[in-house]
């Protein structure tokens, strides 16, 4: 009778492969000798991590995920290069992410791709729930006790007080067309009415500020072109400058505010360096793990199987054979 069984799968089988022959569908298409050779290129193994292979296929739908323009990362060799390297890290964390059971839920992937200002149809695309469920690993296994201290940011602060030291600072407008008449005239109406300084940037000026009335916000001393910062920082307040010439047209300046050189205070800072240790931190974490992954793992790089020249980071072409 198990026998009669094993008969019956066997046949059923047979007559679904059969079924699915069509007599009457057209031969196919012989391959071209260009498509073959693609196909044989995109099969090659150009990574190993114990006994997974990737190919130069996966390699390009990687990029295809992760960048709009595939051709335009192809047509640079020092950036496809940098993209393989990332293609590599991201296939190592992948595979220990692998060997963890890691449930992703639906609103977990909603907060991902607003996160990240994704699509939110891609709720179902793997390459999205690969990267929940690396995220929720790191978070798990790697960030959750990493913190910064109130010590270490007052250390940070005190080490480093000539960063929140601030110049002189302008909040500056700006008026900007290409004709030079255009700007005279422009000069003319506002020494009149210096009031219409906004009302005028939005009608005038090309500036891309000049929809918020001109407003560029607060430049430092010695942040702008010399000729600029010369005029910009001479303004009294509320007054409008002579016309200056640029490679962008010909501006009209105004200052609204002034702020002197001063210290900005722990406080005023504090969440600014508790943020920049905190990234170090976490950087620092994952170039350990990485490593300790590196070491790990049976990686193996086949650089001359890449469909393309690999250049090292130095910018130099790999020569391995």
């Amino acid at each position: 009778m198990k026998n009669l069984k094993y008969v019956s799968i066997i046949l059923v089988l047979v007559l679904c492969v059969n079924c699915g022959k069509d007599e009457s569908a057209p031969p196919a298409k012989t391959e071209t000798p260009e498509k073959k050779e693609q196909r044989q290129i995109d099969g090659k193994v150009i990574l190993t991590i114990n006994d997974k292979q990737f190919t130069n296929k996966d390699l390009k739908e990687y990029i295809k995920t992760h960048h709009s323009d595939l051709k335009l990362i192809e047509s640079n060799p020092r950036a496809i290069s940098r993209v393989f390297d990332t293609f590599v890290e991201h296939q190592i964390v992948m595979f220990q992410v692998g060997l963890e059971d890691i449930p992703v839920i639906p609103s977990e992937i909603d907060t991902y791709l607003r996160e990240r200002h994704l699509p939110l149809d891609l709720v179902k695309d793997q390459t999205v729930i690969d990267g929940v469920k690396a995220q929720k690993y790191l978070d798990l296994k790697l960030y959750k006790d990493i913190d910064v201290t109130d010590a270490e940011i007052r250390e940070y602060y005190n080490k480093n007080l000539e960063q929140y030291r601030k110049s002189t600072e302008v909040l500056l407008h700006e008026i900007v067309v290409k004709d030079r008449d255009k700007a005279y005239e422009i000069l003319d109406a506002l020494s009149k009415d210096p009031e219409r300084f906004a009302e005028i940037a939005q009608k005038e000026s090309i500036s891309r500020d000049a929809k918020n009335g001109g407003q560029m916000g607060y430049f430092e001393l010695g942040t702008l072109p010399k000729d600029m910062e010369d005029v910009v920082f001479a303004l009294e307040l509320n007054t409008i400058s002579p016309v200056v010439t640029s490679p962008y047209g010909y501006h009209i300046f105004k200052v609204s505010k002034k702020k002197s050189e001063r210290l900005l205070f722990l406080e005023k800072v504090t969440d600014d360096i508790k943020s920049k240790l905190l990234s170090d931190k976490l950087r620092w974490a994952y170039e350990d793990f990485l490593s300790q992954l590196r070491k790990q793992l049976k990686i193996t790089i086949a650089y001359p199987a890449l469909y393309f020249k690999y250049r090292s980071i130095e910018g130099e072409q790999n020569e391995i054979q």
